[in-house]
């Protein structure tokens, strides 16, 4: 089975078909859970590795963990934290109890070259997991293809389900791509479908950045009002929370933080892509694309949100893999 799988500070995203496209967050927590749920618990993660006890991940985590681990540094994708995220990642694709993957997977651009071995090592192997609610899988990764992580974006605008090349304007140009993530924001530069080192770079800028100046607003002005991480990212979409049941517009705090974050990535690329002007296209994907998205528009004329940024990544891996198939 061929697999795209992009682990980020901010969330997991898999896909091993385009029919199988699953997310859910970079959380692993403490295995508390709701005493009664008339809903039931569908959806949740809940692994139970051999040896190393039971883990919730994901929304179960954020939602009933009393203790989370989000980690957000480089040494992350050597942590204990890392390999759970990657077997419940795994465990997203299928639920066959015996599978052999072809993993195509990425790295930010800072990291790339000094990490990309030790990842491509971590994935590598046999893996044992159990989801609860299934029998035991067993995992086989053999071959594991580590890429820079906004070149998936553009593989999944240039290649098709089965890995061929169908837009040639985008194979053979220059484009940039600027993929904002949770903590960090890649710029990667690319002709003819090979990375331009000199002119890609990482800022360590993100949509966190926006959830930790709503945080902010809201331990000022509605106190008492305690929000997970998932009820602050909810509230940035619709620009509002209730307070004791009245809304509260959150429209005046989060343009106030956007506004100097496409400053700084607009003036960043401005530099690294000389003016933008030669560039067939500029890409932009990742979780805090649609936030950034009309700031960097009023720089870049030729910019473009692509469909689906939250995937384009991991979808870009997967296409990949058909191509190396």
């Amino acid at each position: 089975m061929n697999a795209g799988i992009d682990i980020g500070y901010s969330a997991v995203k898999t896909v091993g078909s385009p029919d199988r496209m699953v997310t859910f967050p970079s959380v692993v927590g403490t295995p508390d859970r709701a005493r009664f749920a008339m809903g039931g618990a569908d959806g949740h993660i809940i692994l139970d590795l051999p040896g190393n006890g039971s883990f919730l991940i994901g929304e179960a985590a954020v939602a009933q963990s009393r203790f989370v681990d989000r980690r957000e540094d480089r040494g992350w994708i050597a942590s204990n934290s890392y390999h759970r995220l990657m077997l419940a990642g795994f465990t997203s694709l299928t639920s066959a109890t015996r599978c052999e993957l072809m993993v195509v997977t990425g790295l930010p651009v800072a990291f790339y070259s000094a990490d990309k071995d030790a990842l491509r090592d971590r994935f590598l192997g046999h893996h044992k997991v159990a989801r609860e609610g299934r029998r035991a899988q067993t995992f086989q990764v053999t071959e594991c293809r580590v890429i820079p992580q906004p070149f998936g974006t553009l593989l999944a605008e240039t290649l098709n389900d089965h890995g061929a090349i169908v837009n040639h304007d985008l194979a053979t140009g220059a484009v940039g791509i600027i993929d904002v993530g949770g903590k960090t924001t890649n710029l990667l530069s690319v002709n003819r479908l090979a990375e331009i080192g000199r002119e890609t770079a990482s800022i360590n800028l993100g949509a966190w950045d926006v959830a930790r100046a709503v945080r902010e607003y809201l331990s000022n002005h509605c106190p008492g009002l305690e929000l997970r991480d998932h009820q602050v990212i909810d509230a940035i979409v619709k620009r509002r929370v209730k307070y004791f049941g009245a809304p509260v517009n959150l429209g005046s705090v989060i343009d106030a933080t956007l506004e100097p974050m496409g400053d700084q990535v607009i003036a960043e690329a401005t530099q690294l892509w000389n003016g933008t002007a030669g560039l067939e296209a500029i890409l932009a994907a990742g979780g805090g694309a649609l936030l950034l998205g009309p700031y960097l528009a009023r720089a870049f004329p030729h910019v473009r949100v692509v469909d689906n940024p939250v995937f384009a990544n991991a979808l870009g891996y997967w296409r990949f893999a058909q191509r190396l198939g």
